[in-house]
């Protein structure tokens, strides 16, 4: 068949864990056209290669900010948005038009549909979570969330149906039907490996910018301070550097076969608590030390959801310091993940009714 499938651009998670996905589809003799921009592209036309299609179209204006004001700037720009999926949906029309697409994908592109050709939306985000946990007006956010999705056929959450990873952000939902809702369990390409776990710390930044460079900073400024082998990625895909200092090696990328095996050689890992990271810190089953994005309430609510139930630790990035903060990490045990789920066989007999 010929598919296209849509990636959100806003950090690199949305298209590390579309990998396997994407994979297993070529694997099967399928065509792809993936719809991507920034870095996210980037990163998967450097994976894939020749193996894909690749259309740059822009993604949503970015509520990231130097300053932790995600919701309000958020808020302020939902009708830039609304104006963003209409602008990306009549560009899409367009390209089906032209393309005789059989299936559509997209992991949190809203535009990326069509009525008469099955479309799929990946997510495990299907509630909003607002600060202070109002409830009225998260079920407010969940109804706006799925007016804007109601034109997907299924919504496939990366996540199990229980003892859940995501927690409310895709589970106990009002309004997006069960009959709909399709759980794969965790999507990652990582696997575990039986290997020396001979790195202290593998510091992995990613995510939106401004944050993504001002935590960077702050962490160049610190990791001195730690002892023992230290690898950083610097999560920016389009240059490829290295530098050794001292017992600290910085990459300004890994590439997913590179950062598997350094994930599955560290002690503990220091990163965002992004949703694509924690599905593989569970499969990998490694300690962390979280720092949510500034602002950014999905990551907040998850640092403080896996906090409570005593698999991670997590600090505020303005409260960061690392060596008092890797000592408290240690303490928490990990997630044991229930590795039986096999989210790309999941997804296949979902999508192409296998």
């Amino acid at each position: 068949m010929k598919i296209l499938f849509g990636v959100c651009s806003w950090g690199l998670g949305h298209a590390t864990r579309d990998l396997p996905l994407i994979r297993e589809m070529i694997k099967r003799g399928h065509k792809l056209t993936i719809v991507g921009r920034g870095r996210s592209l980037i990163f998967l036309e450097k994976e894939l290669k020749e193996n894909c299609s690749y259309l740059d179209i822009p993604d949503y204006s970015s509520p990231y900010s130097k300053r932790d004001l995600f919701v309000a700037k958020f808020v302020t720009y939902c009708p830039i948005y609304i104006n963003e999926i209409v602008e990306e949906h009549t560009r899409i029309k367009k390209i089906i038009k032209r393309g005789g697409y059989e299936r559509i994908i997209s992991d949190n592109r809203f535009g990326i549909y069509d009525k008469y050709i099955p479309s799929f939306f990946i997510s495990h985000q299907l509630r909003f979570i607002v600060p202070g946990r109002i409830k009225p007006l998260e079920r407010a956010t969940e109804r706006f969330n799925y007016f804007f999705k109601r034109k997907f056929c299924k919504f496939l959450v990366p996540d199990y149906s229980q003892n859940s990873l995501s927690g409310d952000l895709s589970h106990n939902l009002k309004y997006f039907k069960e009959d709909k809702i399709e759980y794969l369990g965790p999507l990652s390409d990582f696997k575990k490996r039986e290997t020396e776990e001979d790195i202290d710390y593998f510091i992995s930044l990613s995510g939106p910018e401004p944050q993504r460079t001002l935590l960077e900073k702050k962490i160049l400024r610190q990791v001195s301070s730690l002892k023992g082998k230290i690898i950083i990625t610097l999560g920016k895909p389009e240059v490829y550097k290295e530098e050794i200092k001292g017992n600290i090696r910085i990459f300004t990328f890994l590439d997913r076969k590179r950062q598997e095996e350094i994930m599955n050689r560290s002690r503990l890992v220091i990163t965002r608590p992004g949703y694509t990271t924690l599905m593989e810190l569970a499969l990998l089953r490694k300690k962390a030390l979280l720092i949510p994005t500034p602002g950014q309430t999905e990551q907040i609510y998850l640092a403080k959801y896996h906090k409570e139930k005593g698999n991670f630790y997590s600090i505020s990035q303005n409260k960061l310091n690392l060596p008092r903060d890797v000592e408290e990490a240690k303490r928490y045990s990990g997630i044991n993940s229930n590795d039986k789920e096999d989210a790309v066989k999941n997804f296949m007999k979902i999508v192409f009714e296998e």
